[in-house]
């Protein structure tokens, strides 16, 4: 029977274009069939019934096709709208975070400001920055089905595991800008040159469990 949804998905790509990203929707959406298929089979469906309420569900495929002829499956003029925007406040929040540690630097070593006053300033900006990248994180826009087909599952699913992707970038960005920030305060303000670069093997393995965290829930 697998084969069989098999060949009825490779009949419903039939006039789609032969390149790597089509294959790869086409088996994504065989997947998601063939698990339909074997929930309704342990649900006590026959195989015969199964096979039609899967093939049923798929919904409609057409612009799936033509999206993979215009390259705009999920709406690539707003993601890449977004992509821009995501560019800049990201820029803008790198540029905070860096310019934190030279207020921080310029501080201490040129105006002699109380060595507090100073971190406490450098935090306030790295807050900024930090609020700005959560914000690019939350914004981001999601797909909503239009009702219960496979293509719309997988449309969602889809929007939804690029949006995890940018938060779990965006999660180490502003890890490693702490841990660089960590550094230059440990440093400069405490002094601490001769064991303050192990902050960097600590940042490697925070972001060794962050990636295994999102793996784990995927």
């Amino acid at each position: 029977m697998y084969e069989k949804l098999r060949k009825s998905v490779e009949e419903l790509f039939e006039n789609a274009p032969k390149t790597n990203r089509a294959n790869e929707l086409k088996e994504e959406l065989l997947a998601n069939l063939i698990d339909k298929y074997d929930d309704l089979v342990s649900s006590g469906k026959n195989e015969e019934d199964a096979f039609k309420i899967a093939i049923s569900s798929i919904g409609d495929i057409d612009e799936l096709i033509e999206g993979l002829k215009e390259k705009d499956i999920f709406n690539y003029d707003q993601m890449q709208k977004h992509r821009k925007r995501s560019a800049f406040i990201l820029s803008i929040s790198i540029g905070l975070y860096i310019m934190s540690v030279v207020v921080l630097i310029m501080l201490n070593e040129v105006f002699m400001v109380n060595e507090n006053i100073s971190v406490c300033i450098m935090l306030t900006i790295d807050a900024i920055a930090t609020c700005f990248i959560i914000y690019n994180a939350a914004s981001r826009p999601r797909y909503v089905k239009s009702d219960d087909t496979i293509v719309e599952e997988f449309k969602e699913w889809k929007s939804s595991n690029n949006a995890e992707k940018e938060i779990m970038k965006s999660i180490k960005s502003i890890v490693w800008l702490g841990i660089v920030a960590l550094y230059f305060i440990l440093s400069f303000v405490f002094g601490a040159w001769a064991y303050s670069w192990i902050i960097f093997i600590i940042g490697a393995a925070v972001e060794k469990i962050i990636t295994l965290s999102f793996r784990l829930k995927e």
